[in-house]
């Protein structure tokens, strides 16, 4: 499958592109919330308030869009 854009890399570069803030959740349990600055292979870099952290990605349990409280 070389060449061809793996799931998590399409997700990543679009909510990269639009800004759209996400919730990381980590095997933990811990959520981040921010936007995605960068990504590679093996870590995301989200941009949290005015800090940017360094996630590896095999630490991920869940990403997706932040969700308002109703």
């Amino acid at each position: 499958m070389a060449g061809k854009p793996q799931v998590q890399d399409e997700y990543l570069n679009e909510v990269r592109t639009s800004k759209q803030p996400v919730e990381v959740v980590l095997l933990g349990g811990r959520a981040i919330r921010g936007t995605v600055v960068a990504f590679d292979t093996f870590t995301i870099r989200l941009r949290c308030k005015r800090d940017e952290i360094l996630i590896f990605k095999s630490a991920v349990a869940v990403i997706g869009p932040v969700r308002e409280k109703s």
